[in-house]
């Protein structure tokens, strides 16, 4: 059963929390401009992503395009080809979108009206709150997997964090908490809080501005909240990554337009359910599949990568072609002969640019 807000003092609580963030506050650099530009881009690289990783794709968003009407103006093809590496690719379909959608219908600002930020792109409660609340100081609370942690142990919340009633409950919570006078650096705060005070795994509770309102530290049971249960099994795909060459260029090809990694660039794959396969079967199925004739020369090390479902193992394999025809795109969308220096401005996905960097090394 969730825990009622009695056991708390709102304007202490408010007060302690926005001090400490007033002196202590990261300095970023979307904090550094007052406009609302910044806060909206940051606001989505930061959905499910660690402010560290973050930090260097903003930089080159925001020096690519410098305001709304700079991205506006930019393909799908430029925005993934900064966004790679990032992960949660549709993030950054949904922030060309949107940038389109503001441009053309809002005067090139971001909508005031809460109902109309949630019909854009890409923008759900989480996001909308923190932009409407920094950029306008508009009273709604954001909930994010940091103020999920802090509200878990403020209130030792007994129940499942995964459970959509659990989350309703801190919604709530966090709704009443919310200063009302300044609603855009208690966000800001709370949130800031979450990630370098009271941490996953090592919370530095004696720097914890708002410690003495803490059940989980009362109890000396910080580490037993939030209460979560385990995650869904992921799905394990094992996949044959072809680096087929001719000469200095390698063959790639293009995803489809809809699906996981939606018009990414990669090298060919072959899904095999077993990884040691013979050089043999590998070229007889690229000559089915692909329509290409070639000669394996090297299998490289199995790579692994995590996506948010599926559990990826990979095999990079060298194959050496005298024949720059593909008869067959599989499910691609199209094909193309690169040297790795053409491949700045197309969009490769991270477990696939892994492979580049390793091919690299190999001819080093």
């Amino acid at each position: 059963m969730m825990p009622k807000l009695k056991s708390i003092d709102k304007i202490q609580f408010q007060n302690s929390l926005l001090n400490w963030f007033k002196k202590n506050k990261r300095s970023l650099p979307w904090r550094e401009q007052a406009h609302w530009y910044p806060v909206f881009l940051s606001e989505i690289m930061l959905q499910q992503t660690q402010v560290d990783q973050a930090l260097p794709y903003y930089v080159k968003f925001i020096k690519r395009y410098p305001n709304i009407h700079a991205l506006s103006k930019a393909t799908e093809q430029e925005v993934l080809s900064l966004w790679a590496g990032l992960g949660y690719y549709s993030r950054a379909r949904n922030l060309l979108k949107t940038a389109r959608i503001i441009v053309t219908d809002y005067q090139a600002k971001f909508p005031r009206d809460i109902k109309q930020a949630l019909m854009l792109p890409g923008i759900g409660k989480y996001s909308a709150s923190a932009i409407l609340s920094i950029v306008y100081n508009l009273p709604y609370a954001v909930v994010d997997g940091n103020v999920y942690r802090v509200m878990s142990r403020l209130f030792a919340v007994p129940d499942d964090i995964r459970l959509n009633k659990t989350q309703k409950s801190i919604q709530k919570i966090s709704d009443q908490l919310l200063s009302n006078i300044d609603p855009g650096n208690y966000n800001e705060a709370i949130m800031e809080l979450g990630a370098v005070i009271c941490k996953k795994q090592n919370p530095d509770c004696i720097k914890c501005p708002v410690q003495t309102f803490c059940e989980a530290f009362k109890k000396n049971e910080q580490l037993r909240y939030p209460i979560k249960s385990a995650a869904p099994s992921k799905r394990k795909i094992t996949h044959h990554a072809l680096i087929i060459v001719n000469k200095e260029a390698y063959l790639f090809v293009q995803r489809p337009a809809s699906g996981l990694l939606a018009s990414f660039w990669e090298f060919p794959i072959l899904e095999m359910k077993k990884k040691d396969i013979k050089d043999e079967l590998l070229e007889s199925e690229l000559k089915k599949i692909y329509g290409i004739e070639g000669k394996v020369t090297l299998k490289g090390d199995v790579f692994r990568h995590q996506y948010s479902h599926i559990d990826l193992t990979y095999q990079p394999v060298i194959i050496k072609s005298n024949n720059k025809k593909i008869k067959y795109l599989n499910n691609y969308r199209a094909s193309k002969w690169c040297t790795f220096e053409e491949l700045n401005e197309l969009p490769i996905h991270n477990a696939h640019l892994k492979l580049i960097e390793w091919f690299k090394n190999l001819s080093q």
